[in-house]
């Protein structure tokens, strides 16, 4: 499964259908393969942060000073867990991510740190803001909060995310984010927090889009998680959904492959594929 952001107007969603496509196309690759959930999750994530189409990666939002901090994590119900914040100058922060929980000890890496391990492991010097991010920035860098406002409903509640599960039964999550357009610098989101953005255990993967700092005083996914000890996740993701007077939205699979997807959006960008079946919502 993969999503790719939620609110009132989703901004190019013929492109963004598309490249969910290929996301999932992607992942599921990995699976036919026999590559872990993991890897999987990782690769359909990158393919959005690539397409340049969502607030992540390649078309990440400026921060007030404009520049692109990107925020990114993987989970997995083996318990391995990496995260970056506020990384800068990398093309795809969920592969650092990835690296972080792969080849550390550590859980999180954050600003120069994160950025520096990224240099160290190989990762190429890369500026993901397009020119239409940079146009935007020049012209709105004066603006009132009002209109700074209109524009942080428009670009910022698109993080993208992937769930994915191995013909060993494991799952994994993945998540990135460029945050929210002109935020301070150094404003973390929810995406690198465990139990915030998202969770994975035995009893099944979460993730989740929206108002980041809303998410993590709640740990809205480590809740989703625990709704899973007596539901399953069509009914988990159901519930949760009606709690909270936020826009966000949300994927849960469970340890029976069983899917939730919810919103309380106008719409969410998201997919889902399988052996033997595929759909892309974008509108």
């Amino acid at each position: 499964m993969v999503h790719g952001g939620v609110g009132k107007n989703i901004r190019n969603p013929k492109l963004r259908a598309k490249a969910l496509g290929e996301a999932l196309e992607a992942g599921f690759v990995v699976l036919k393969e026999g590559g872990d959930a993991a890897l999987s999750a990782v690769k359909a994530v990158m393919v959005m942060e690539d397409s340049s189409v969502f607030n992540a990666g390649t078309g990440s939002v400026p921060n007030l000073s404009g520049e692109a901090e990107m925020d990114a994590s993987v989970a997995t119900s083996e318990g391995n867990f990496g995260a970056v914040a506020s990384i800068k100058n990398v093309k795809n922060p969920v592969r650092v991510a990835y690296e972080v929980s792969d080849k550390t000890k550590h859980l999180m890496l954050a600003g120069e740190g994160a950025t520096l391990f990224a240099k160290n492991r190989g990762f190429k010097n890369y500026n993901p803001l397009t020119e239409e991010m940079k146009s935007l920035f020049e012209e709105k860098k004066n603006c009132g909060s009002e209109e700074i406002e209109e524009l942080q409903k428009l670009y910022s509640n698109e993080t993208v995310g992937a769930i994915a599960i191995d013909v060993f039964g494991n799952m994994a999550a993945a998540l990135s984010t460029g945050g929210i357009i002109f935020h301070l610098p150094g404003r973390v989101s929810d995406v690198p927090i465990l139990g915030g953005g998202i969770y994975v255990s035995n009893r099944g993967a979460t993730t989740i889009t929206g108002k980041g700092e809303v998410i993590v005083k709640e740990m809205i996914a480590k809740k989703v998680d625990e709704y899973l000890c007596e539901h399953n996740a069509e009914e988990a993701a159901k519930d949760i959904i009606q709690e909270f007077e936020i826009d966000f939205g949300m994927i849960v699979v469970d340890q029976d492959s069983k899917v939730g997807i919810a919103y309380n959006t106008e719409s969410m960008s998201w997919g889902i594929k399988t052996q033997d079946y595929k759909e892309v919502q974008s509108e």
